[in-house]
């Protein structure tokens, strides 16, 4: 629990790329024990205030699915690629994934969850080179890069 909190911190106070300039980092809401590893896009605007991810809308919605899948939402961590709200919620750029991958992929070495969930195509492209619509619904193995910068 405390390298998790020291991640938290560490997160917290990055400045690895210019979205913090504009936004506030948000780390991962991570459990050690948990079984699944949900993993976002980036942090909403409502998420962005708070400095907690999956909080807003569609934090909201997702804990609805969730639960009507059978799973309890404190049997999983949270993160998203990039810790902080890119302008205008635009996509986030190449730099600015390549600056964050690192922080999620320690999260991940962190809890070792036993199922990953990406939420949509960015998530999606760290872990497969398909698309959605070829990948949805399907399960694969992975493996998360030792290495910080793997994008």
């Amino acid at each position: 629990m405390d390298k998790i909190r020291e991640l938290e911190k560490k997160v917290k106070v990055c400045t690895r790329c210019p979205l913090c300039q504009e936004a506030n980092p948000v780390p991962g809401l991570l459990n050690p024990q948990s079984k699944y590893f949900l993993i976002g896009e980036a942090p909403g605007k409502t998420e962005d205030k708070y400095g907690v991810p999956f909080i807003g809308h569609s934090g909201r919605k997702l804990n609805e699915l969730l639960e009507l899948a059978g799973i309890d939402s404190n049997d999983c961590s949270f993160d998203n690629v990039v810790k902080c709200r890119p302008p205008a919620n635009r996509d986030p750029r190449k730099a600015e994934l390549r600056a964050c991958v690192g922080w999620l992929f320690e999260a991940i070495r962190l809890v070792q969850p036993e199922q990953i969930i990406t939420l949509g195509r960015i998530p999606l492209s760290l872990f497969c080179p398909y698309g959605i619509k070829q990948m949805h619904g399907t399960s694969f193995e992975i493996e998360v890069p030792e290495e910080n910068n793997e994008l």
